[in-house]
């Protein structure tokens, strides 16, 4: 039986269009503190590419940001990587390498609002497994690798870390591996999960996602509660797909979930 919503179920759309505007017209272009127009940077795929630009690189120090369009914390964190890359004009290299999306499209069409002035490297399925097990890399994201002007690696981070951080670790004296201090087992497991309270789906989603954190490491937010599309909004959660449970570990997310078999082995992907 179909189900009919009335018309004021739906003022929310325009309200949440007026506070996202500025938010959009930021991501589509935007200026920096100083005043610079921040133009898209090149987008290339390929294990190859990514290699070529370290390799082109070679004499500056490199950050190399491993992420994917649905990793909220991923989201916030590029801005501040990409404020550091721009305003050393030059001086340092850094690349955003997308190892979470499978297709390609995804990615452009997050282009389309999301200005990076850095190169940004996609990864295939295939490509993306290989690095992982080259680099030895976590199953969360965000990471982050730095290597200094010389190609050693110096810093490797999980989890999203403030624009500070960034200038310290390309700084000419090398900070210190904080692997050891951000090691995301260590951390207490939060999931945020996303979906219409009314669907029977959600709803056992949530009670997976309770099963695994608890009552206190879960959030739940409803797209047609008007609040809680904002927090939507604000915290970078996918805003399609519902519904779905993201699980994240500290400031490390795992890919969203939209059953509990495929939230219990995301989460157990992260405690690897």
């Amino acid at each position: 039986m179909a189900v009919y919503r009335k018309l004021t179920d739906f003022l929310w759309i325009p309200l949440l269009m007026l506070f996202l505007f500025p938010v959009i017209r930021y991501s589509r272009s935007h200026r920096a503190a100083d005043g610079y127009q921040v133009i898209q940077g090149p987008l290339v795929t390929g294990r190859e590419a990514l290699d070529s630009l370290i390799s082109l690189n070679n004499g500056k120090p490199v950050i190399v940001n491993f992420w994917a369009t649905w990793c909220s914390p991923c989201v916030g964190e590029l801005p501040h990587i990409d404020e550091v890359f721009r305003s050393m004009d030059g001086k340092i290299a850094a690349v955003a390498v997308d190892m979470g999306d499978p297709e390609l499209e995804t990615l452009l069409n997050f282009r389309k609002n999301f200005i990076l002035s850095m190169p940004v490297v996609w990864l295939s399925e295939g490509d993306a497994g290989m690095l992982k097990d080259e680099w030895n890399l976590s199953n969360v994201l965000p990471m982050t690798i730095v290597f200094d002007s010389g190609g050693n690696e110096i810093a490797r981070v999980a989890g999203v870390r403030d624009e500070s951080f960034f200038r310290n670790a390309v700084a000419v004296t090398p900070v210190p591996d904080t692997t050891g201090e951000n090691h995301v087992g260590d951390l207490v497991l939060h999931i945020n999960v996303v979906g219409f309270s009314a669907d029977s789906l959600t709803q056992v989603l949530l009670t997976e996602a309770v099963e695994l954190a608890g009552e206190e490491g879960v959030d739940f937010y409803d797209p047609s509660v008007p609040s809680d599309s904002l927090a939507i909004c604000e915290l970078y959660l996918p805003f399609s797909g519902f519904p779905y449970a993201q699980p994240c570990i500290g400031s490390a997310c795992g890919r969203p979930a939209g059953t509990p078999e495929e939230l219990l082995q995301v989460v157990t992907n992260l405690s690897d």
